[in-house]
């Protein structure tokens, strides 16, 4: 029994001690050489939406985001868990609004349709409803490549001429025979 748990433990052992492993789970090892960000490294993310809505409809959200400075540097002078990458991230992305996790104030207030690649072309936009009149505080949290928190937006949400607040639409727009 003792040689059958240690059979099983070693190859656990193993595996706890690569440090990365790829998609189709094999080890990938640290190259000699990477990239981390500078000492005088920033990162902002700014969002744009517009700052009135409609109940019931849905909004265009966008955002970019600026990272950098990045330094290369040798991999054993790495301190044990420094973030580092195998190129440099870009240093202007101009549009990531579907990397970024959105964030209501008051909390909920606003649902988020989620980026669908398979049967579109790739479009980094993102749409938020929200389904109350209100003022709500809307903004964006970066973790990749760092994190970091965006500029937030008041968005004034007036109210909708329509019954429905759902954000389905509504019978006379899904059947334009019935105006």
């Amino acid at each position: 029994m003792r040689r059958l748990s240690i059979a099983l433990l070693m190859p656990m052992l193993f595996a706890c001690s690569q440090e990365r492993t790829g998609s189709k789970g094999e080890a990938v090892t640290r190259p000699e050489f990477v990239y981390v960000p500078a000492e005088n490294y920033k990162i902002s993310v700014e969002i744009a939406v517009p700052r009135e809505a409609v109940a019931g409809e849905w909004i265009t959200l966008r955002a970019t985001r600026k990272s950098g400075p990045w330094k290369l540097v040798k991999s054993t002078e790495l301190a044990p868990g420094t973030k580092w990458f195998i190129k440099p991230p870009p240093e202007l992305e101009r549009e990531v609004a579907d990397n970024l996790r959105w964030l209501t104030e008051p909390p909920n207030a606003a649902r988020f349709d989620v980026p669908v690649y398979a049967s579109s072309p790739i479009s980094h936009e993102r749409k938020a409803i929200f389904s109350k009149p209100g003022t709500y505080r809307l903004w964006g949290h970066n973790a990749y490549p760092t994190e970091a928190e965006s500029n937030s937006i008041m968005v004034t949400v007036v109210p909708s001429d329509k019954a429905d607040f759902s954000g389905r639409p509504s019978r006379a727009e899904r059947n334009p025979a019935l105006q």
